[in-house]
């Protein structure tokens, strides 16, 4: 449970950076990548893909990468700009987007901030509990026979 507040607290104060910020920096991401980022800090040796896009300071590029990487049963729904703010809204994949609890929508004045505050939104929800999926659990069908001889 204290691992889980740490996780949490650490998501929220990442989210706030991102919101105050004005546009990416290689602090900000390197932030990103550890604290939002359980999947790729857990492959034994950095990815060459994440190291070049962050030399390049191909921010949006590598926001769609990471919520591909670390949500696969996310995808995004929706990158659009009105009134000069880009919203972002992710939603896990093939579900109705008609529930709250299906998207994680985050706006900022640059696209690639609101790429990256989708994704830590997405995340936060996952270490506040049970998240939205499209991944069945594989059922054992063997009870349902058994109970079918013991009628007979």
């Amino acid at each position: 449970m204290w691992l889980q507040r740490n996780q949490e607290r650490d998501l929220r104060s990442l989210l706030s950076r991102i919101e105050a910020a004005s546009e990416p920096t290689s602090a900000l991401v390197g932030e990103l990548l550890h604290r939002a980022c359980p999947r790729l800090q857990g492959t034994p040796r950095p990815n060459e893909l994440v190291q070049r896009l962050v030399e390049a300071e191909a921010w949006v590029d590598l926001g769609f990468w990471l919520i591909g990487w670390e949500l696969p049963d996310w995808v995004i729904h929706r990158l659009s700009c009105d009134d000069q703010r880009w919203n972002c809204a992710i939603c896990v994949r093939g579900l109705a987007i008609n529930w709250i609890e299906d998207v994680a929508e985050f706006q900022h004045d640059h696209p690639a901030l609101a790429i990256f505050g989708a994704l830590v939104l997405a995340q936060l929800r996952k270490v506040q509990g049970p998240t939205p999926s499209n991944v069945t659990p594989f059922r054992r069908t063997a009870a349902r026979h058994v109970s079918r001889d013991a009628e007979r």
